[in-house]
């Protein structure tokens, strides 16, 4: 006889696991590496759906089935598959060759411009609303940005938008795919969505560390012109934005605007590390040069490192001491 109470158990469990999934933002890591090097993607949750019947006359959604692929520098690729029916299946890379298929469900609205969108999580009853367009020259522009369920749909296309191009006109997962839905043990479940959560942590702590170091590039060029250091994120003019939904960004002047200056990446969730930029003028025989640092927390802080000692040369490399609690990063 079938065990019910184990059998709620996995279902329990497997409902546990989903709703897990849904909150992470696993397009971070492909879309940040996507963004300028002075702009970061805002954050991104995925698009989520029940799978429902819809017209295959409508000439839109006929475009629109097939894969679609973007790729990223370092050579990560996100697949998103629309098959008929509404089914919808989204492959991420949980390391490199290795994707899992997410089975969703999707609906649009092609009467409206820009096209709606609208998807719904699994057994939750709640929907997420967004838009998309099919550009002239046949690629897909998907607004991922801002899409979180219960907000208001986004109105226009902005830097989160996600431009994917079709390379194929298959519906179905590549064989040898698994789909999330099909791991029956909750262990294997639950490794998942740690990958998951590993690599939704590293893309927004890589956003940190990216606009510190804009920062600090962007530092070493105002010194350059002016002989003294911005006291303001604007006066860099690289389009950074005081605050996104991972960190506070602030620049810290110390004391002679012309020796030294400190930029602070502030952690705004739990699991983040926090960063200290920092850049130096030293003199190095006759010269004066400008020596560029980032200092990252040991653990996770809502608290940057704290000022780092003056730069000294070592082996005929400058390089910045970072104080207790954090680290240098490589450059």
């Amino acid at each position: 006889m079938k065990n019910l109470f184990l059998d709620l158990r996995q279902r329990q469990t497997r409902f546990q696991v989903t709703g897990k999934f849904i909150t992470l933002s696993v397009l971070l890591g492909l879309l940040s590496t996507l963004s300028t090097p002075v702009k970061a993607q805002p954050l991104v949750t995925p698009l989520v759906a029940q799978a429902q019947s819809t017209s295959t006359t409508n000439p839109v959604e006929t475009q629109l089935q097939g894969r679609w692929e973007v790729e990223d520098p370092s050579g990560q690729k996100l697949t998103l598959i629309f098959a008929p029916e509404g089914k919808f299946f989204m492959l991420l890379p949980l390391v490199p060759d290795s994707p899992v298929a997410l089975p969703f469900g999707y609906r649009i609205d092609s009467t409206v411009q820009p096209m709606h969108i609208d998807v719904l999580l699994p057994e939750q009853n709640e929907t997420v609303m967004t838009i998309f367009e099919l550009t002239d020259d046949g690629q897909l522009r998907l607004q991922l940005s801002d899409t979180n369920p219960g907000q208001p749909r986004p109105t226009a296309f902005t830097d989160g938008a996600v431009l994917l191009q079709k390379i194929s006109e298959e519906t179905t997962v590549p064989s040898g795919v698994p789909v999330l839905s099909d791991i029956e043990t909750p262990a294997e479940q639950e490794q998942v969505i740690a990958d998951l959560e590993t690599q939704a942590r590293e893309a927004r702590e890589a956003e940190g560390k990216l606009m510190t170091g804009a920062m600090n590039r962007a530092q070493q060029a105002f010194y350059l012109e002016n002989e003294k250091f911005g006291t303001a994120i604007e006066d860099l003019g690289i389009g950074i934005k005081p605050e996104s939904e991972n960190y506070r960004y602030q620049i810290v002047p110390q004391g002679n605007q012309a020796q030294s200056v400190m930029m602070t990446a502030q952690a705004k969730r739990p699991e983040l590390r926090s960063y200290t930029g920092t850049v130096f003028v030293v003199k190095d025989g006759d010269d004066l040069l400008t020596v560029a640092g980032i200092c990252e927390t040991d653990t996770p802080s809502s608290t940057p490192p704290a000022m780092p000692t003056a730069p000294s040369k070592t082996q005929g490399r400058w390089m910045i001491q970072c104080l207790a609690g954090s680290h240098p990063l490589e450059r």
